[in-house]
């Protein structure tokens, strides 16, 4: 049986759909602009490929965001984990796109108590959580607008495997 915390990153490679894609920091497609602006703590930059009337479809917690009232606080919440994401896929035709990456992050104070006001099913106390590094699969399929701004975006999060790593 294969646990969480056998991942060995080192030996994960990002598919070679084009390298550039997926080089830290990539401004090669909408949402890899979006997620390296979460690492850098850009919240101009994040709002900027997000369309005002955005829904967002959390599939792991059967929720949908719309608007950027509703998202945009969970980008600022995101920031306070001090992300580290590693792209694995980062494509884009015409105006569909998908990213696939590793969320790499340390476990906030802010994502805690963010979590409790959206009553995450957490596995324990999530105060246990704070500090803990983790390691996370998640999968964006997006759709961009005329405008060229993320206007749809469905989320597949692997939450089993990020509890399990939360000890």
């Amino acid at each position: 049986m294969l646990n969480a915390h056998d991942l060995d990153l080192d030996h994960i490679k990002p598919i070679d759909l084009n390298t550039e894609t997926t080089k830290k920091g990539s401004t090669a497609t909408p949402f890899s602009t979006l997620i390296f602006a979460v690492q850098d703590g850009d919240m101009a930059t994040i709002e900027a490929q997000l369309a005002d009337d955005i829904t967002w479809g959390l599939m792991p917690y059967n929720k949908e965001l719309i608007g950027k009232d509703e998202v945009l606080p969970w980008f600022k919440t995101a920031i306070a984990d001090h992300k580290e994401p590693m792209t694995i896929t980062n494509a884009l035709s015409g105006d569909w796109g998908v990213y696939e990456y590793w969320n790499i992050g340390t476990m906030s104070e802010e994502v805690i108590k963010f979590g409790d006001e959206q009553h995450w099913p957490w596995p324990r106390d999530p105060k246990n959580f704070l500090g803990q590094r983790y390691r996370v699969a998640q999968c964006f399929v997006y759709h961009l607008n005329s405008e060229g701004k993320i206007d749809v975006m469905r989320q597949y999060l692997d939450t089993g495997s990020l509890w399990a790593q939360l000890k």
